[in-house]
């Protein structure tokens, strides 16, 4: 697979899991079994390749075309900004467990 391609279908793949994980019903539309061919049709040269790549029998195939994509958050939270010596200074003392 042309590697940008399989970088894509990766995201993809990654986002599409997530998506049946947190929308189950959505698989109840899936054979069991079938193979699921992940499309973008707003990316005409991916969506042609993974056409291309697919296998050429439609039987127990389901294709997905992925639609839109929400944009990326990160998960981060508070980070700040230290200087080289708080972070020795931080990681050179053993921290307080509390029980």
């Amino acid at each position: 697979m042309n590697s940008m391609y399989q970088l894509k279908h990766n995201d993809l793949f990654i986002e599409f899991t997530r998506y049946l994980t947190t929308h189950p019903k959505f698989s109840e539309d899936i054979p069991e079994g079938a193979e699921v061919i992940l499309l973008d049709t707003r990316d005409a040269g991916f969506t042609r390749f993974m056409l291309k790549s697919a296998p050429k029998t439609d039987r127990n195939i389901v294709f997905v075309d992925v639609g839109e994509l929400a944009p990326i958050r990160s998960r981060v939270r508070k980070p700040k900004i230290v200087s080289r010596g708080a972070v020795k200074k931080s990681v050179a003392k053993p921290r307080d467990l509390k029980s």
